[in-house]
């Protein structure tokens, strides 16, 4: 049963966006050139990226 409240995810585009947000960690987590601050603006962005993209559908 589906209600008008309820958002639609769409997995595929979620499990993208994770493994970006992994691969951006782990490639900080070897090179430090990002404070934390800085990967949460990045993570941040991404984010948002990828939610506009989804509501242009």
């Amino acid at each position: 049963m589906e209600t008008d409240n309820e958002i639609k995810v769409d997995e595929t585009k979620v499990e993208a966006l994770t493994r970006k947000i992994i691969l951006m960690e782990n490639m900080n987590l070897k090179t430090h050139n990002k404070s934390d601050p800085q990967m949460i603006s990045d993570i941040q962005k991404a984010i948002e990226e990828a939610v506009q993209c989804y509501s242009n559908q």
